[in-house]
């Protein structure tokens, strides 16, 4: 299988920084466009019972594939901080918007 062209290649400072100048002030193609996506095939729909019972059973025995892993102290910090940064974020814009 052939590699992407620009796998494990980075951009300088420079180039990044002017990237984003050009890209300043673009509206993005799809900005306040709904519904370009026509809706899933099975959105809405309901499994039947026999099937449920057979996809059950089929992944019976299988375990996920983190079972058993574990993130370092490090990672777990990271993961912390963004979560409340995240509940913080959302905090804030819960309380500017008006009732």
């Amino acid at each position: 299988m052939k590699s992407t062209w620009n796998k494990n290649k980075h951009w300088s400072k420079e180039v990044r920084e002017k990237i984003g100048l050009s890209l300043k002030g673009r509206v993005p193609w799809n900005k306040g466009k709904v519904g370009l996506m026509p809706p899933a095939w099975n959105k809405g729909k309901t499994m039947p019972e026999d099937v449920r019972a057979k996809i059950s059973h089929a992944r019976k025995g299988q375990s996920p594939w983190n079972k058993g892993k574990s993130w370092s102290q490090e990672v777990k910090q990271r993961i912390s901080e963004a979560a409340k940064k995240r509940y913080a974020d959302r905090q804030n814009a819960a309380a500017i918007q008006p009732a």
